[in-house]
């Protein structure tokens, strides 16, 4: 059986509960921005545009020519 007055086990538990709402509620908050906290996050950054131009650069070296046909 668990050790201690029935007070302390209520307070124990009282502690605990808040605690898992505090953290419930950071997750929350966490949850309604989404991907929304990483937009923006490269902005001015030079390797991520030379990143998307070598991507660019990549999907196009599969289309032909704009004179060739297939």
């Amino acid at each position: 059986m668990a050790i201690g007055t029935l007070e302390e086990r209520v307070e124990k538990l009282e502690h605990t509960i808040q605690a898992v709402q505090e953290q419930l509620g950071r997750r929350a908050a966490q949850s309604k921005r989404g991907w929304r906290w990483f937009v923006g996050i490269d902005a001015d950054n030079p390797e991520f545009d030379e990143a998307v131009r070598l991507g660019q650069d990549w999907r196009n070296s599969d289309r032909p020519n704009q004179g060739e046909t297939r």
